[in-house]
This record gives C-alpha cells, sequence and structure tokens, in this order.
C-alpha cells in the first residue's frame, strides 16, 4: 500500500509541475546570419503549410507525407520555401544525407531503413500518424511488447519497452491504452496526476474525474475510487506487476510525451545554409540589373569550359566602408539543370575595390560541363544591401575538338610507370594547345632512394627543361622526353621539385614545381595553374585544388591578387579568370583555404609571377622550441621570457618569439607495437589507449593511429573523432616481428607539414627485430621532424640496456620523456604526466644568424632557466 501511495504521490506531484507555468526562455543570441536582408526562412502557420503542401506535384506531397514524423520543423518550412522541383529534389537527398550522418550509417541506409519501418507502420498500425506507429518510426520496434486486457478494471493496455531511447533514458517502458470510444491506442500521459489514473480506469468507473484536491483526498481515504482500483490492478489484472511497473516507470522518470514525439533535431544553420546554396528570390529585396553573357574557350578531358560572363552596373552596388578603405561585394548563386534535374549547384563571393576603375563590375563563372543542353540559373546579390538579380538561360554546350599535343607512343611509356587515374588526369589537362609543363608525381607516397622524374610538355616552344631540387639548379635536359634521375636520400626528407621549360633563347616561359614527402596532413590547397608564369598578363586563368579532412567542411578558398582578393570561391571547380595588369612587374598570386571548423587554422599557398628569370628562394627559418619546464617533477607556468636563455651552439641568441600555450589544441600520433610478444597485453594497450584519447582529445584536437609489427601501417589517418581512434584500436592484432625503427619514421613522416604543439607516444615491448631503417638513420630523421617522442616500455627489462638507451636517446633529442612499466594496465597514470606536460609549454623560437646556411649539418640548442629544468628538442636542421 505505502508503494501505491508513493505512485499517488508522485502523480499529484506531477499535475501541480505541470500546471505551474515555466521561467521565460532566454532569447537565443542573433547572430549575423538572422540580420542577413536576403534572409528567406520563416516559420510557416498551419494554414501556410497546408497551401503550400497542395500545390507540390505528387511525389513531393508524398514526401512530405511520409516523413511527417521524423521531419523537423525548419526543416519543413525550408523545403516548402524552395520554388522549384529540382531544389527539392536537391533537398531530399540532402535530407537523407543528414539522417545518415546523424545516425553513423552512410549510403542511404537511414532511408531504407526508415521506409521499412513504415511499410511495417501501414501493416501493423491503423494509421500512421498513430501515437503506436509515430514512436515507432521514430524510435523502432520496442524490445519487448505486451498487451493486456483487464477490461473490469483498465481500458485496454498495451506496455512497449525499450533498452534506451536518446535524450529519454535506458530501460524505458511506454504505456499506450485505449480511450473511452476510440478505436486506437493513445499513448498515456503521467504529466495529467489523477485524471491520468482516470484515463485507464475502466468504462464503468469512468464517472471519476480527478482534480488535485481529490487526488490530495486519496492519499489518506483507502476507499477513495481510483485508490481502489490502483489497488486492484496487481490483485486481479494478468500482467498487473508489469502494468504497475510501467505506470511507476512513466511517473518517475516524469516521461514528457510531447519530446517522444520531436523528430530528431537538426542545426538551424544547415537549413540556412540550404537557403543560401539554392536561387530563390526574395520579392522584398532590390533589383539589380546585369548583362549576362557565355563563350566555350577551351576543354578539360571530355568536358567543355563554360564561361559565363555577368556584367552589374557598380552605381548599383554599395560598396562596404571600414576606416576609409571601400569594397564592393557580390555573392553569386548558380545552379546548372538538365533535363529538368539539378546538375550541380555552386556559390562564389566576389570583391572589388573602392577605386575600381569601370563603370560595371564583371563576374566570370568557370564551369566544367560535358556536351549537351542545359539551363543556367544564377543569382547575383549584392552583399551589403541584399539588392539581387536572377539570370535564367539556356546553354547549348558544344563538344571542342583539340588535337592531341602528345605523340600516343610517348604517352605510352610513361604509362607503365604511373598509376592509370594519375596519368589520365594529366592528359586530360593536357588537351589543349598552350604550351604547358607539367611534373608526373612519383608513384610512392614516401619518396626516398634514386627516383626519375618526368615531365609533360605541349606546344612547340619548349626546347629544354632545368630541373630544380629544393631551390639549387641540378641539371638541364635538351631532349624529350625531358626527364631526370633524383638521389632523395634513405631517409626520406620533404622536397621541391621545380622544372623550367625553355625557350630557343634559353629563357624561362613554364613550369611545373611538387613537393614530395609531405605527409598525410589531410588539409592542404594548391595552385595548380599556373606554376611558374615568368610572362602573364591580362585575363588569366588561375587554377586551385584543395584536399579537406573527412568530416570537416570548407568554408571558402580567397584567391589574392599581391594582397588584393579577388574572389572568394565556395564549390569546385576552383577556377577564376584573373586580370593581371601588364605595368606592375613582378607579382604573386596567393590562395587561402579555410574550414569551418574555426579550430583548424587556414592554409595557402603562393605562386609568384612575372619574374625577371626563376628566383631562388629564401627560406628564413624561425626555430621553434617547445619547452617545458619542471620543478620538483611537476610543469611550472609561471616564468616570465626573462627566466629563459638560449644558446645555438654555444652562442646566445635573442628570442624572437615567447607564448605560454596551455590547451592549445594538439596533434598527437600514436604508434602501438602490434608484435607477437604484444599477444598477453594487447587488450590493456586498446583500453588503455582508448582511454587516454577520451582524457586527452579536447575540441581542436587531432590524432592519428599507427600499429607495426613486420612493418607499420597506418590505422587511423588524422581525425578530430575519438570514435575513428577507438575504430583503430579496436583493429589492432598481436603478431609477427617488431619494426620499431621503421615505425618512428613512418609516423613522425605524418607530422610533415603540420603546425603547431605535436607529440608521438610510442609503445613497446622490446627490441626492433625487423626494421630496414637504421638506429642512426631515425636519429638524424626525429631531429629533423622536432616531434617530441614520448617513449613507453612495456615489460623491458633493466639489462636490457641496449634498447633502453636507444629509446631515452629518440625521447631526449626530440624534447619528450621515457617511461617504463611492467604492466599495459600501468599506461593511464602515464597518459596523466604526458597530457600534463603537453598541456603546459613554452614556445620559445628564434632566427638563425646569417652565417647559417640552409641545408647545413646539426646544430645543437641549449636552454637555460632561471629555476627548475627545462625540456625541449637539442637542435635542429636549418
Amino acid at each position: 500500500m505505502k508503494a501505491l501511495a508513493a505512485v499517488l504521490s508522485l502523480l499529484f506531484t506531477t499535475v501541480i509541475l505541470a500546471q505551474t507555468p515555466a521561467p521565460p526562455a532566454e532569447s537565443p543570441k542573433k547572430t549575423a546570419d538572422t540580420a542577413k536582408p536576403t534572409e528567406r526562412l520563416r516559420k510557416l502557420t498551419r494554414r501556410e503549410r497546408t497551401a503550400r503542401i497542395a500545390k507540390l506535384d505528387g511525389r513531393h506531397q508524398d514526401f512530405v507525407a511520409d516523413t511527417e514524423p521524423i521531419i523537423f520543423g525548419p526543416e519543413l518550412d525550408t523545403f516548402l520555401a524552395l520554388e522549384t522541383d529540382a531544389q527539392r529534389d536537391s533537398f531530399i537527398e540532402d535530407f537523407w544525407r543528414r539522417r545518415d550522418a546523424m545516425q553513423g550509417t552512410t549510403n542511404r541506409a537511414f532511408k531504407e531503413a526508415y521506409y521499412a519501418r513504415l511499410e511495417v507502420a501501414k501493416a501493423q498500425f491503423r494509421s500512421v500518424i498513430s501515437d503506436r506507429a509515430r514512436i515507432f518510426l521514430l524510435h523502432g520496434p520496442p524490445q519487448d511488447a505486451l498487451r493486456t486486457d483487464c477490461s473490469r478494471i483498465l481500458q485496454p493496455i498495451e506496455i512497449w519497452k525499450y533498452e534506451r531511447i536518446p535524450g529519454i533514458g535506458a530501460q524505458v517502458r511506454l504505456l499506450f491504452y485505449k480511450p473511452r470510444y476510440s478505436n486506437d491506442y493513445r499513448l498515456w500521459n503521467p504529466l495529467g496526476g489523477s485524471v491520468a489514473i482516470g484515463d485507464l480506469l475502466a468504462t464503468e468507473s469512468a464517472s471519476f474525474q480527478g482534480d488535485p484536491a481529490s487526488a490530495r483526498r486519496m492519499l489518506n481515504e483507502s476507499s477513495a475510487s481510483p485508490y481502489a482500483y490502483i489497488s486492484r490492478i496487481q490483485l486481479e489484472c494478468t500482467a498487473g506487476d508489469e502494468i504497475m511497473r510501467a505506470i511507476t516507470s512513466m511517473v518517475q522518470a516524469r516521461i514528457d510525451v510531447l519530446r517522444l514525439f520531436e523528430p530528431p533535431q537538426i542545426n538551424s544553420e544547415d537549413m540556412q545554409r540550404i537557403i543560401r546554396s539554392m536561387v530563390i528570390a526574395n520579392p522584398n529585396a532590390p533589383k539589380l540589373s546585369a548583362e549576362f553573357s557565355v563563350r566555350y574557350p577551351t576543354k578539360d578531358g571530355s568536358r567543355t569550359d563554360v564561361q559565363m560572363m555577368l556584367l552589374v552596373p557598380k552605381a548599383q552596388i554599395t560598396p562596404a566602408e571600414v576606416s576609409g578603405a571601400e569594397v564592393y561585394t557580390i555573392d553569386v548563386t548558380g545552379e546548372v539543370l538538365r533535363n529538368g534535374n539539378l546538375w550541380e549547384k555552386y556559390r562564389y563571393r566576389f570583391d572589388f575595390p573602392g577605386d575600381f576603375d569601370g563603370d560595371k563590375l564583371p563576374i566570370v563563372i568557370d564551369r566544367l560541363l560535358r556536351p549537351a543542353e542545359y539551363v543556367s540559373r544564377v543569382k547575383v546579390t549584392d552583399a551589403n544591401t541584399g539588392a539581387e538579380a536572377i539570370i535564367e538561360s539556356q546553354l547549348q554546350v558544344p563538344e571542342i575538338f583539340t588535337p592531341a599535343p602528345v605523340a600516343e607512343p610517348e604517352v605510352a611509356s610513361i604509362a607503365s610507370a604511373l598509376p592509370e587515374r594519375t596519368l589520365n588526369e594529366i592528359k586530360t589537362d593536357f588537351v589543349t594547345e598552350e604550351t604547358r609543363l607539367r611534373i608526373v608525381p612519383p608513384d610512392d607516397e614516401i619518396v626516398s632512394g634514386i627516383q626519375t622524374i618526368e615531365t609533360m610538355v605541349t606546344g612547340n616552344n619548349i626546347r629544354g627543361v632545368e630541373f630544380w631540387l629544393d631551390g639549387r639548379k641540378i641539371a638541364v635536359s635538351r631532349k624529350p622526353p625531358y626527364s631526370l634521375d633524383f638521389d632523395f636520400g634513405i631517409v626520406p626528407q620533404m622536397r621541391r621539385i621545380r622544372a623550367v621549360a625553355l625557350n630557343e633563347k634559353n629563357e624561362p616561359i613554364t613550369g611545373d614545381d611538387i613537393v614530395v614527402n609531405t605527409g598525410t596532413d589531410p588539409f592542404r590547397v594548391r595552385i595548380t595553374s599556373p606554376r611558374i608564369a615568368p610572362r602573364l598578363q591580362g585575363p588569366s586563368r588561375v587554377e586551385m585544388d584543395v584536399n579537406v579532412p573527412d568530416g570537416e567542411e570548407l568554408r571558402a578558398l580567397e584567391l589574392f591578387w599581391n594582397e588584393t582578393r579577388v574572389a572568394a570561391l565556395y564549390d569546385p571547380p576552383y577556377v577564376q579568370t584573373v586580370n593581371i595588369p601588364a605595368t606592375e612587374g613582378v607579382g604573386y598570386l596567393r590562395v587561402v583555404a579555410t574550414l569551418k571548423n574555426e579550430g583548424i587554422p587556414p592554409v595557402e599557398d603562393v605562386v609568384m609571377v612575372n619574374t625577371p628569370a626563376y628566383m631562388e628562394q629564401l627560406d628564413v627559418h624561425l626555430v621553434e622550441l617547445p619547452t617545458t619546464v619542471l620543478v620538483s617533477g611537476k610543469p611550472v607556468s609561471t616564468l616570465s621570457e626573462k627566466a629563459f636563455k638560449v644558446f645555438d651552439e654555444g652562442k646566445p641568441v635573442s628570442l624572437a618569439k615567447f607564448e605560454f600555450v596551455k590547451n592549445l589544441p594538439l596533434s598527437i600520433g600514436m604508434a602501438i607495437d602490434a608484435s607477437g610478444s604484444m599477444q598477453t597485453r594487447m587488450d590493456e594497450a586498446q583500453k588503455a589507449g582508448a582511454q587516454f584519447f577520451e582524457k586527452v582529445m579536447k575540441r581542436g584536437d587531432r590524432a592519428f593511429l599507427v600499429a607495426f609489427d613486420t612493418e607499420p601501417q597506418l590505422v587511423q589517418k588524422w581525425s578530430t573523432k575519438i570514435s575513428d581512434l577507438h575504430a583503430g584500436l579496436a583493429k589492432l592484432r598481436a603478431e609477427e616481428s617488431t619494426a620499431l625503427y621503421d615505425a618512428i619514421v613512418y609516423a613522425l613522416y605524418n607530422f610533415q607539414g603540420v603546425r603547431g604543439q605535436k607529440a608521438l607516444v610510442l609503445i613497446s615491448d622490446g627490441k626492433d627485430t625487423a626494421s630496414k631503417f637504421e638506429f642512426d638513420q631515425v636519429l638524424e630523421y626525429a631531429r629533423r621532424a622536432a616531434v617530441p617522442i614520448y617513449g613507453i616500455g612495456i615489460g623491458i627489462r633493466g639489462n636490457e640496456v641496449d634498447v633502453r638507451y636507444k629509446l631515452q636517446k629518440l625521447a631526449t633529442e626530440t624534447g619528450g620523456s621515457t617511461y617504463y612499466i611492467e604492466q599495459a594496465r600501468d599506461l593511464q597514470k602515464v597518459y596523466d604526466e604526458i597530457q600534463e606536460e603537453l598541456r603546459s609549454q613554452y614556445i620559445l623560437g628564434f632566427y638563425p644568424g646569417p652565417n647559417v646556411k640552409a641545408g647545413g649539418k646539426w646544430r645543437e640548442v641549449t636552454v637555460q632557466v632561471s629555476e627548475g629544468k627545462a625540456k625541449t628538442i637539442k637542435g635542429y636542421f636549418p
């Protein structure tokens, strides 16, 4: 009886809480997006939704009806704001992609699972909008279901059990009942207090209408009608215990029925992104005029370059002004349709200086399309006022025939040494009459030893090719095919190869350059054409390429001529025509790539143009020393710049950089020994590795995972997701020999080009038995990489002097530490110390003296501190 009284007490409390007005919600902060003059997304009324749905064609009406349980309100309003069937089809594709991303599935797996559920719901339930059908569609089938009929006391009842419902909790029980005068079940609402109990009672007890006052009386009067009926449930109903357990569970958990029916929450920014990426007219926007023309200047493989030009009157655009500087900014959103379907879409942003000379602002859009008929829809918007123009036109894209400039036998000779995809990409670029030179990238990701570097050329003006390595001219090849053998050394290093085409007067006319051994940092940007341009003026085509890390999204590519931004590009292909002034002489093109994740810094690439001759690059190298100061074995963070002294080869140097970088984003590599000797320790090592990433990884951090036995392998490439790293750890298997030195080189290679704080955590239980590299080569490579190595030896005995010495040497030379433990379960304490050290570092920086030449020998660096002990790298290669 006490338990039943407690249930009624909870019900009474619940109804009082339900009747108490909630405090006003804090207003969301206003963002820049919400203030844009072109904002289109707004909440529609029920009547507006109904009216717009009625205007849709049948298949889009079916989509709305089918997804009603899972579509978020702003999503539906966005869908109903679209103007064309092609846009709606694109939205639907994106809708299912978002569901896949939320569920961690791919390839429309969520869509297939949902429609399978929908078919079951249509067969099992009276209506797909009924409570049971909606719960089924949102949360899937229950793990267990119980239907009971205790008609003398209760309405028909069905109980569903779930192990977990996101946002609700674990071991969830949901109670459905069939209301009086209804043919279908309804989800019971425990927030109704004593009235809710009355909803469950059988028809003959329907005269009871509870309220808070009667609920209070029921706690003291055991003969009260609802109390009497509840007390009989356990005694007279077949599944009385389960019914009482479901009632109690829903009351205690304060199950909010409305939350159960809420579809998955979608980031409202996604909806804004969809609106911004579509050509949708804003009826309230001021109107612009624009002249439109199209030409087809060249081809790229089987595709034709469609070059569209828009001329917008400068007088109609309002410039933005900051401290006296004015800039005209125009946003371009475009769609290309084929046979009524959305073929592709794109977005660009163009900037023009306030002193732009001309009455009309020229906008050039390059798209690569296969020969066919298309419809182009382009929206031009003044970013400052929201004024817009929408231009729709027919495109009859022709096929352009250009003779192949490279003889087939020469191409075939190169094909044998190249992957088919790489060769095809280069051949596609070379279907042109222009004078061009391209370096054929080496096959291997890691380049070492003697390698032949091939080139491909077009045009009739090339009489020779100069080959350069790391800023120094190596040789000149005078006869095609232009190639040269390079010795890249035994230990892989980042090397720059440059090939410069010469004319009959021995003057440079074009060229290409590549960098090899660049690591696996996935975020890169490159100006692919032009690379070497001694004479460039007038409208010039600039081609760019960007590699975006998995799970990240590109915010924009910004293209600059000298310091002036000429365009911002949001969608591929990243091609832009730039007007190079004939009078400016030497200049440079610069592209900057930025991700939406603000924790990852931008990357850039620069190409010098109109140089009188090839200019050797001068690399002013800032030597950075990540330094930890330990006092009594603990990191300290209160020292000033005056507490440090730095010596380069024994001579004091002035600091050009000093900062304390607590909680700076980390780039961490973990290399785990997966040789056969780790068999008994692998489970513990995997668990400890997972704990390390969970504890150490914070927003903005990233990591990769390498396993090694007879040879190293990248188990998980750079990722910011702990789940990816956990998945990589789960793949580890202990077998075969130990290639420890190879693993160190391979793991450090992944840090090439990575900036900021970084560290390699190395876990092994024995000496090297299978590596191709020798210890001295590994030590040199570790010095060049300048990545702190934290070596952890598991079960390495004290008498294994050689193993301990080499592990200690690698750690000391790179500013890391070594730890020796007996069991993998002891790793957690070590990880805590490593994290504390990495999160509490000083960054000291200095520029080497003018007598220190690039490519010189290893130079020793010493850091002295006024108190405690300084840990840092022991030197550098200039």
